[in-house]
Order: C-alpha cells, then sequence, then structure tokens
C-alpha cells in the first residue's frame, strides 16, 4: 500500500462528510496519511472513479441521484484491489450493499461523536476496516 490513502466518500448528505473523515482519521488511519476526496452523488462518484484509483470507497445506500449498491460492481470492475465499506444510517441498506459487494459496513449515526461518547464503535469498527488492509 502506497503511503498515502485515497478514500472517496459517496454521501448525498454533505454534514456527514466530515464526521466520516475524522472517524477514517482518528480511529482507522492512525498514522496514514489519508487524501480524501467527496462525491455528493452517484453521478459525481462514477466521474471520479473513473479519473482515480481509491484504496477506499466509503458509500452510502442512498446516494442521492441512485442506490449505493448499484455501482458497487462498476467499482470493483474499474479497480479489484479497492475496498468498499457501506456507510449508511439505515442498516437494511448496508446489508443490501455488503449483499452486493461491500467488504464491511459502517452505521454512520454511530460517528457522532454524541452518540458514541465512549468512542466504542468507532473503536470497533475502525479495527474492522483496518483488518481490510491487513489482508493484503
Amino acid at each position: 500500500m502506497e503511503n498515502n490513502l485515497n478514500i472517496l466518500i459517496v454521501d448525498d448528505l454533505e454534514l456527514v462528510h466530515e464526521p466520516i473523515e475524522k472517524f477514517l482519521k482518528d480511529f482507522v488511519f492512525i498514522n496514514q496519511n489519508c487524501i480524501v476526496t467527496s462525491a455528493y452523488n452517484l453521478t459525481q462518484a462514477k466521474r471520479l472513479l473513473l479519473d482515480k484509483k481509491f484504496d477506499l470507497v466509503m458509500l452510502d445506500g442512498d446516494a442521492g441521484d441512485g442506490w449505493g449498491y448499484e455501482i458497487i460492481a462498476d467499482i470493483l470492475n474499474h479497480n479489484s484491489t479497492v475496498k468498499i465499506v457501506s456507510s449508511s444510517n439505515d442498516d437494511d441498506f448496508n446489508s443490501k450493499n455488503v449483499e452486493m459487494g461491500s467488504h464491511a459496513s459502517v452505521n454512520k449515526i454511530w460517528l457522532y461523536p454524541w452518540l458514541d461518547e465512549k468512542n466504542e464503535y468507532k473503536i470497533e469498527k475502525g479495527k474492522l476496516i483496518r483488518d481490510l488492509f491487513a489482508m493484503e
């Protein structure tokens, strides 16, 4: 893995991009240099995925102009080494994304500090995502 981790957050809600990025930097890739790119719908995500290889895609279930699971196969076909983590606040969406090829899921509601004050959820999910990269 390169020194810089390229991460794409795909979520139609702008206000969740910051908590997801903070979670990734503070609980997952603690000592890594992360370059985070945001897409606010599937159209933007598809364009970005054509232009750049990402190490990780954080993918919402309802991505604004479509469902996250609709692009999972395309993401993996374009970049077979990318890790995809479903990051919906709806566990049914997360389950559907995992069924369609996401490697793991995180319920983004628990990434807000006031809902996980002891950081137990973030620590558990951070380890889960780190383990995805240790398999290489």
